[in-house]
């Protein structure tokens, strides 16, 4: 019996619209923590929360993991202050006043579509 090989890919691209996926689940990620830190807290949780909490939690913990994951150790820390630390573009401009704010924007699609890569491979987008 022979074998088939087929050519895949080991870390598949992210296309345009995992990319949307990801802006926008980056730009949900601090509800959806806040939601995950409560429910954690509690003692006793309804059907509703622990379901909530189920779902929730994965992709809190895929997003951190992602953003860690990111090579570039400039883009990481942008990322993570920008989506994680929750500072607001402005705040990063002038963090990064190397940059033009066009660059910082540019940093940040980079860092955009390192992340939706990780989360594609992970199987959340």
């Amino acid at each position: 019996m022979a074998m088939v090989w087929e050519q895949g890919e080991l870390f598949p691209s992210a296309n345009k619209a995992d990319i949307m996926v990801t802006k926008k689940l980056l730009r949900k990620y601090p509800k959806m923590a806040d939601i995950v830190n409560d429910l954690k807290g509690r003692s006793e949780l309804t059907t509703v929360e622990a379901a909530t909490l189920k779902k929730l939690n994965p992709i809190i913990m895929n997003i951190e993991l992602a953003i860690r994951s990111i090579s570039d150790a400039e883009i990481r820390e942008i990322m993570k202050y920008r989506f994680v630390d929750l500072y607001p573009r402005k705040a990063a401009v002038i963090k990064w006043s190397s940059f033009t704010g066009r660059s910082l924007d540019r940093k940040i699609l980079e860092g955009t579509e390192s992340v939706a890569g990780t989360l594609k491979l992970l199987g959340i987008i």
